[in-house]
């Protein structure tokens, strides 16, 4: 009897502990939330009702597909484009995302939403910058393609040999998709859809250097490759590359 009486006071003691312990786990997160909280003024602060958190559930639930994907395909660009600086933003990107995820985790879908909502903007800022970036790279490579075609218009060759022919009008055929997406990319920065001016910047690129591979494919071999791997939303690591061959 007195061995079955220990184990009954240990059982409680332990059961006492659990509901302690989750009681102040509980107090802890709630505290935490709250100083969390105190970075919003009275007239930022949103409003925490039923209806305002049924409206937030559909948005919060698009929010978490829709910057995810934005934040893996930013993940690939500062990984291939690493001397670009962009690290930085990069990280304060993926914390806004992880913070607006504890919040929903935490059930706290308002501020979720919140969060969430202002990773998106952040997201779309650092859009922007890589944008800039990839306008001036594809400037540089169109202007390389037209310097090409236009010298081999010129060549004597490219009139009377059919080959050579063949290859000029396809090359400037490139060259009329490439500076389409350049626009195309160009009219999305000033809607404000830099993603989409990021992906039209990519088909551009993809373009521009099969027209450079073909007609200088000495200067142009490994040249591209980062451009190349980027352009299919993949890091480009040489190390593997070299432990592989």
């Amino acid at each position: 009897m007195k061995g079955k009486h220990s184990a009954i006071t240990i059982f409680l003691m332990i059961m006492v502990l659990a509901v302690s312990f989750s009681v102040n786990t509980l107090a802890q997160e709630a505290a935490e939330k709250k100083d969390d909280k105190k970075k919003y003024s009275p007239a930022e602060r949103p409003e925490e009702n039923y209806l305002a958190r049924f409206h937030a559930l559909d948005r919060v639930y698009d929010l978490m597909r829709s910057n995810l994907e934005q934040i893996y395909m930013l993940k690939v660009i500062v990984s291939n484009f690493g001397d670009q600086g962009w690290n930085e933003g990069y990280e304060s990107v993926y914390e806004g995302y992880k913070k607006g995820m504890d919040y929903y985790y935490k059930r706290d879908i308002i501020y979720a939403r919140v969060e969430l909502e202002d990773n998106k903007k952040n997201i779309g800022e650092m859009y922007k910058k890589v944008a800039e970036k990839y306008k001036e790279q594809t400037q540089g490579m169109l202007n390389q393609c037209a310097n090409m075609i236009l010298n081999l218009s010129l060549d004597e060759r490219a009139r009377s040999n059919p080959d050579r022919s063949n290859v000029l009008n396809r090359n400037m055929s490139r060259l009329r998709i490439a500076y389409g997406q350049y626009d195309d990319a160009e009219r999305a920065v000033r809607e404000q859809r830099n993603q989409t001016a990021v992906l039209h910047y990519r088909v551009s690129k993809t373009y521009a250097i099969k027209i450079l591979e073909q007609l200088n494919p000495e200067e142009a071999k490994g040249k591209y490759d980062v451009h190349k791997a980027d352009n299919l939303n993949r890091i480009l690591n040489p190390k593997s590359e070299e432990s592989a061959q």
